[in-house]
This record gives structure tokens, sequence and C-alpha cells, in this order.
């Protein structure tokens, strides 16, 4: 005969166990955002997150062109972005290039508000006239050579329009980072915290920082930032920095990079 106590005793505990896994179970089955909620890590300080735009390109020999050769010229200006003046020196360099030739060098320019220009004298040809230059930009603090994707026409007598003034960027022709992706992150539920000048988003592959957007680039629920890689079949993670929460949320979810845009809803 079975012991009764015993026999109750084993069937409830069965009982308790079974219904204690299929609890944690169903909860796991029923948060579809398990796997996209972010973890929240407390900070002492604010993070210093920044794209890595150094690399190891050699001081360039560019030289001046021989004035007698070429009877027309013209001139262009360029100033340097706010992301870059920081690194900016003396050392650096801007280049002008037609047919392959240098046909202008210009060194920085320090203005009375603090900010770097460059200044270019062209040479050509009349037989050049409309034809598209090369700019090339080197930064010796980042051994940073750079091609700028702007490709403006040489003209004769140019008296330096719109079109021929370029707010230069580090992103701008990098041969480090040459793939760009625009990624709108929008949030779906009320934000745990106030957004303040001081919080940052940042884009990551594994540590590598790979973009960075700031308060600014907040509007109607949604932060835009741009993604700089060498390899695109790489996904990218987010993390946001909140200020008002002194730590930062790090989203596990991955993000794919296609060269264009790419749109990610998220729930702090």
């Amino acid at each position: 005969m079975v012991n009764s106590k015993w026999s109750n005793g084993k069937w409830f505990a069965v009982l308790l166990f079974a219904s204690l896994l299929f609890s944690c179970s169903s909860d796991d089955n029923d948060d579809p955002q398990k796997d996209t909620r972010p973890t929240f890590t407390t900070v002492t300080q604010r993070p210093n997150w920044e794209v890595d735009w150094s690399s190891d390109a050699s001081r360039p020999d560019w030289q001046e062109p021989d004035p007698t050769k070429f009877e027309c010229s013209m001139d262009l200006m360029v100033t340097l972005g706010d992301s870059f003046q920081k690194y900016s020196s003396d050392n650096d360099m801007l280049a002008v290039f037609l047919n392959g030739e240098c046909r202008g060098v210009s060194y920085r320019n320090v203005m009375n508000d603090g900010g770097v220009t460059y200044l270019l004298h062209i040479k050509g040809s009349s037989e050049e006239v409309g034809e598209p230059m090369k700019l090339c930009y080197y930064c010796d603090n980042l051994h940073y050579l750079s091609s700028p994707l702007w490709t403006p026409a040489f003209e004769p007598n140019n008296l330096m329009t719109s079109a021929y003034q370029l707010n230069l960027r580090p992103e701008d022709g990098s041969t480090k980072f040459p793939y760009h992706t625009t990624i709108l992150i929008q949030h779906t539920n009320d934000l745990p915290f106030c957004i303040t000048k001081d919080d940052q988003l940042g884009i990551f592959n594994g540590d590598e920082c790979l973009g960075v957007a700031d308060d600014g680039s907040y509007e109607n629920n949604c932060w835009q930032i741009e993604v700089y890689s060498n390899d695109m079949t790489k996904p990218v993670q987010f993390r946001y920095y909140s200020a008002d929460k002194g730590g930062v949320h790090t989203f596990p979810m991955s993000i794919p990079q296609n060269g264009n845009f790419v749109i990610v809803e998220v729930e702090f």
C-alpha cells in the first residue's frame, strides 16, 4: 500500500516546481521587449564619447604650381567646422588639384573670432574652365588625410559666392570611415528623465564610438545621429547618457547599417 502522506507531499512538490517553471517560462515568452530594453549604469561623470578620427597618414609634400604656366586663376575659401577646430595646428595644409596636378596650397588662418579658414588661390588654363577640382586636407595632430567629396568647378575670376565656400568637417571625405548611415531613434514611451544640454547619445560597435549626438539632435520624440564606419556589415548599438539621472542607458539591440537611413523604435 502506498503511503498517502508521502505520496501527497511528493506530488505537491512536483506540481509546485512545474508551476514555478511554467511561470518563469511564460514571463519570458510574454515579454517581446526583453531583448530591447536598456540596462542602466550610474556614472560619476559625463562620458567622453567621441569618434576617433586619427590615422597614420604622413604629411604630404604639396607644392604651389608655377604661376607662369597658367593664364587663369580663381579663389576658394574653406572654413573648419567646430568639430575640426580643436585638432587644428599650424602644420595643417589644404590643397586643390585639377587634372591630377596641385594647383594651390593654403595654410591655416586663425580669425578674430577663433575660427579657422583656408583661402586657396587656384591656377589653371582657359581649357580647364568648368572642370571639377578635388580638395585634400591634412591634419597633422591626427595624421589625417581626407579627400572631400566636394568637387567645385574651376571658374576663373570667381568672386567666392557661397558655391565656392565650404564648411569642412572630419567626416567629409574620411578615408578611415568611408561609410555613413543616418539613424533616427524614436522612443515609444514617456522618458524616465528630463533632457538637458549635457545629455548625449552614442553609437558603438563594441566599445568603439562611431557617432555622437547631443540634446540638439532631439525633436518630435526622436534623436537623429550620424554613424561613420569602415564596415557596414557590422551592426551597431547605442547608449544614452542622462545627466538628470546621472547614468548611462545601454540598449542591447543590434542596429543594421545600410549607408542611407535607418529608423529604430525603442522603449526606455
